[in-house]
């Protein structure tokens, strides 16, 4: 029975050193796992990178600058583009003494249409300023008008002229900056009087009262000049009474400075 004893206990250490070799194997392997994990870089995703890269711009557009000027009833229908401090040319006339000119004063808007309507198609260019009309003589400009916070709509960007008609005694100029409105344009009339040079703006004396601009319809047929008489085509609508469509006769009294019907009661 002895030595059965001995075989029993031989079998029972060498099961003990069995478990034991594989606790230790197996503890290796669970170390060996975690430490590969430990050291695993982490990898920022796409979208963490792109955030933590992208600057932030922050750009204004044409459609956010705001007017300087008065609101209009045209205000909606504009769109602003940019704004120029410089001074701006926005029409020019030779005379046989001078320079005729309308020039912005400070800050000048320029936009455009985004809606058609009577002043104007969509697109058509708008323009915004403090104007002065000047006369130029050489280094010396005198001013003639000042036509503050003038909005006007054209279409293009071109220097407009100043029609030009011819009296005995003066020529004649008309600045029209508006080129349409649906029911006639209305002109800045200036004088520049053939001895002596002088140039000057025209009132306007219409049914015994004084207007700064003078009205002509928008078609084809500008203010001319017959027998020394300035003759205008009123401009004709549906309802126009007959009276109120025929021609217009102004006559010219450079001492006042005016531009007087004929027939005025003034």
């Amino acid at each position: 029975m002895k030595w059965l004893k001995n075989v029993v206990g031989g079998m029972i250490i060498r099961k003990h050193r069995l478990l034991l070799a594989l606790a230790v194997l197996l503890s290796g392997s669970i170390t060996g796992c975690s430490s590969q994990q430990s050291v695993e870089p982490l990898t920022p995703s796409a979208t963490d990178t792109i955030s933590n890269t992208s600057p932030s711009i922050e750009q204004k557009t044409a459609g956010e600058i705001s007017s300087g000027f008065p609101t209009t009833a045209l205000a909606a229908s504009i769109v602003i583009d940019s704004v120029n401090e410089e001074p701006s040319i926005r029409a020019e006339q030779q005379t046989d003494q001078g320079t005729l000119l309308m020039i912005s004063n400070g800050r000048e808007e320029r936009g455009h249409l985004n809606v058609s309507s009577t002043l104007g198609q969509e697109g058509d260019q708008t323009f915004q300023s403090n104007y002065s009309v000047i006369y130029r003589q050489g280094e010396e400009d005198q001013v003639l008008l000042e036509l503050p916070a003038l909005l006007f709509v054209q279409p293009t960007d071109k220097k407009l002229p100043f029609e030009h008609v011819s009296f005995k005694d003066a020529d004649v100029y008309i600045l029209t900056p508006q080129y349409k409105t649906g029911h006639g344009v209305e002109g800045y009339v200036f004088a520049v009087d053939k001895d002596s040079g002088d140039a000057f703006p025209l009132e306007v004396v219409k049914n015994g009262r004084v207007h700064k601009t003078i009205l002509y319809s928008e078609g084809e047929l500008l203010p001319a000049v017959e027998d020394d008489t300035l003759i205008v085509h009123p401009p004709v609508g549906a309802g126009t009474p007959e009276e109120d469509a025929k021609d217009k006769h102004y006559t010219l009294d450079l001492t006042n400075k005016q531009l007087t019907e004929r027939g005025s009661n003034d």
